[in-house]
């Protein structure tokens, strides 16, 4: 067979299948394929018959949740530490920053304990709740909230607020622009996390993303066009949650520029 065009649609692999024998030899030589027509049939495979459904939704569960959970903490936890005075302060902050520097690695087998005992292995519960407060969070929203103007928090005592008050209905709204790059940042490292959910699940149900493309991986080592699609497909909810908040980041940014 010499010089025979291959005119694809919508096939994206080809195999050849054959036994051969002493009489029989075959010689494949200056072989191409070119695709003539784009096609989502790789999109379609990867969601359908690789599980990345149920990834994906894994990801976005536990994505959204510890997003929440840092929105709501490390900024009481920031205020605490911006506008009240305790004794060992500074050390504590130190003592948060501290961790920043500590691998994960090292720290995987003594957390894996703490939710076996729980019995929370394999649940939501062990790949959010650890997370639901970081150091980064914390450090930057504290490093913003000492910006803000205390007068405001000062005249809302004298309306009779409360500290909670003060915190929901005032630093919150004015720590919009952080709050935001605290989120995307939140979001983006929980979307990516690999090694934590690999040890801490252990059902195909449970599998978020990452894991799900690393087991692809290994399974579909020359499979290209299926695993460039499935990357794709990754990306998509990183881009979305970057638009969500781009409009407060790009606040955050002109408003650090402009003084007085």
């Amino acid at each position: 067979m010499k010089n025979r065009e291959v005119d694809l649609k919508h096939i994206t692999k080809i195999v050849f299948s054959f036994t051969p024998t002493k009489e029989t030899s075959v010689f494949l030589d200056d072989f191409k394929i070119e695709y003539k027509y784009p096609t989502l049939l790789n999109f379609i495979n990867v969601w359908k018959e690789n599980n990345f459904a149920i990834y994906i939704f894994n990801s976005l569960i536990v994505a959204i949740i510890v997003v929440i959970g840092n929105i709501i903490f490390s900024t009481m936890v920031a205020y605490g530490f911006a506008r009240r005075e305790f004794f060992g302060k500074n050390v504590l902050f130190m003592i948060v920053l501290a961790t920043m520097m500590i691998p994960p690695q090292t720290t995987i087998i003594p957390i894996f304990i703490i939710m076996k005992n729980l019995g929370w292995i394999d649940t939501y519960y062990a790949l959010t709740i650890p997370f639901l407060v970081t150091p980064f969070g914390i450090f930057l929203l504290k490093q913003y909230i000492e910006q803000l103007p205390i007068e405001l928090e000062q005249a809302a005592y004298v309306d009779g607020a409360n500290t909670f008050q003060i915190l929901f209905k005032i630093i919150f709204p004015l720590s919009k622009p952080a709050i935001a790059v605290m989120a995307i940042n939140t979001f983006i490292t929980s979307w990516n996390m690999l090694f934590y959910p690999l040890v801490m699940t252990t059902s195909k149900e449970m599998r978020t993303v990452q894991v799900g493309l690393a087991l692809f991986q290994k399974f579909n080592q020359v499979d290209w066009p299926t695993l460039m699609a499935a990357s794709s497909i990754i990306g998509i909810p990183v881009i979305i949650a970057f638009l969500i908040f781009q409009k407060h980041i790009i606040s955050g940014i002109t408003q650090g520029a402009v003084k007085g």
